[in-house]
């Protein structure tokens, strides 16, 4: 008893590859278009978006190179491979190039980082799976063979981009690569505490630091000063790494120099910074080498269309699969387009023309000014400007009625989509000046030691009225064991 009819059956063959390579580029699609949107956005649909795709894409990539390299086995090994079938195996480097994902996101959580070993087997089998297809579908009767190759070299080039950047995020990696020269002198940790001792009693270092604040701050441009603290200061505390006490005075100097509204602008383009390192390509992206394979990726792909407009004769194969094969060379260019720009108006873009700005001042000023005057630059927002909040009443006193009964009991015994369900976002932006102003005051009420700031567990806000809330609020903070 056959439960698909044939006729169903045929319609499946014919379009199931098709349709997943489709399917694979219109994921490649949304998440690049999508992904970077996270970072400023609490939409819900928008993480379930994009955490779909996410996982699709691979899938849907993965199934669609198995499906190729079964190609043309039904034919024989005595008959040559149908022209179709080899128009379909020029997709297998496309298919890679999909592996490889956008530049806007390589992991979705920093779980995914520490899975690059996977990504790299997945490459070396993939790659090869890829080149299976590459070699059973070789004729010297159509220039497909030779259009393949440079697609083959941008495909490995963005499959092996994404194992390279997990590889460096991943949390062992990551810190390795901030370690100093071990050994550097068998006096040098002497000369730097006598160095730091001699700052602090003159108060040297606490001046210098502001003043370098104070100049990176001046007039706005304070990226420069977020891009310093992340690469001196950010990248080793999330490493777990030790500051030493220029490093805190330098950044207490900046915020101290800043305006409210100033050092928060720093501290989002710091995690700004640390977001794109940890969860996009701009390990690789924003470096010489990266621009470098970005270009080779580039101009192989533009050399693919061009070639395959002028020596491909449309009459030897399927009308469909002609107008698949554009669809995906099309696709291609436009992510790369797309890349390049979003290459072009980010935060790293900013932190070279200004550094570079004493060489070339009025070339750097004028892009500059058109880079900033895109909405989706640095002048646009880096994170959502809310905070979750979680109604604790509005859990308890929900409604008790008959008809909400089972669906109150689906979100008890689901505590993941309960969260959500009672959870609100608020908007703080009025909540920039009095938090600066508290941990200024903060800072100078143990500015002597700098380690009671970290012992205060949240009772350093009702101290300040002890004879109101101390008595009464004292025992929910300092009174429970955590």
């Amino acid at each position: 008893m056959e439960i698909f009819p044939e006729s169903v059956r045929k319609l499946w063959d014919e379009w199931e590859l098709r349709s997943m390579v489709l399917v694979s580029l219109f994921l490649q699609i949304v998440l690049t278009i999508f992904s970077n949107s996270r970072k400023f956005t609490v939409a819900i649909w928008i993480r379930i978006l994009i955490w779909s795709a996410y996982l699709s894409a691979d899938w849907v990539a993965t199934v669609s190179l198995g499906t190729l390299s079964q190609l043309g086995d039904s034919e024989g090994k005595h008959h040559d491979m149908d022209p179709n079938h080899t128009l379909m195996a020029f997709w297998a480097p496309f298919l890679l190039l999909h592996l490889g994902g956008p530049g806007t996101i390589t992991a979705y959580s920093l779980e995914d980082n520490e899975l690059w070993l996977r990504h790299l087997l997945g490459l070396v089998v993939e790659v090869g799976v890829a080149f299976y297809v590459f070699l059973r579908s070789w004729t010297s009767r159509t220039p497909l063979s030779f259009l393949s190759i440079p697609m083959f070299v941008a495909g490995i080039i963005k499959y092996g981009e994404r194992t390279w950047v997990l590889r460096s995020a991943s949390k062992q990696h990551f810190g390795d690569a901030l370690l100093p020269v071990p050994d550097p002198g068998p006096d040098y940790a002497e000369i730097v505490k006598k160095k730091e001792l001699h700052n602090v009693e003159t108060g040297l270092g606490l001046k210098s630091s502001i003043d370098d604040g104070t100049k990176l701050i001046f007039g706005g441009k304070y990226m420069n000063a977020a891009y310093s603290i992340f690469m001196e200061q950010l990248r080793h505390l999330y490493a777990d790494l030790i500051l030493s006490l220029d490093d805190q005075q330098k950044s207490e100097g900046i915020i101290r120099s800043a305006s409210s509204e100033e050092a928060f602008k720093v501290v989002e383009a710091e995690l700004s910074f640390l977001y794109d390192v940890l969860y996009t390509k701009a390990v690789v992206v924003y470096s010489p080498l990266g621009i470098l394979l970005r270009t080779v990726s580039f101009l192989s792909i533009i050399s693919t269309l061009v070639a395959f407009s002028f020596f491909i004769e449309r009459h030897e194969f399927s009308n469909v699969d002609i107008n698949i094969t554009y669809a995906l060379l099309s696709g291609a260019i436009f992510l790369e387009i797309y890349a390049i720009v979003m290459l072009i108006l980010s935060d790293w873009s900013i932190v070279w023309l200004c550094s570079s700005q004493r060489k070339y001042t009025l070339l750097t000023d004028w892009i500059h000014r058109a880079i900033t005057s895109f909405p989706s630059s640095t002048s646009g927002k880096r994170w959502s400007r809310s905070m979750a909040q979680n109604n604790l009443i509005d859990s308890c006193l929900r409604d008790k009625t008959k008809f909400d009964h089972e669906v109150n009991s689906f979100f008890d015994k689901n505590k993941f989509l309960e969260r959500y369900r009672y959870m609100t976002w608020e908007k703080v932006d009025d909540m920039k000046e009095p938090i600066l102003s508290f941990l200024l005051e903060m800072a100078n009420d143990v500015r002597r030691d700098r380690k009671e700031l970290l012992k205060h567990r949240g009772d350093h806000v009702i101290t300040k009225k002890e004879d109101s809330i101390s008595s009464k609020l004292g025992w929910s903070i300092v009174g429970v064991e955590c």
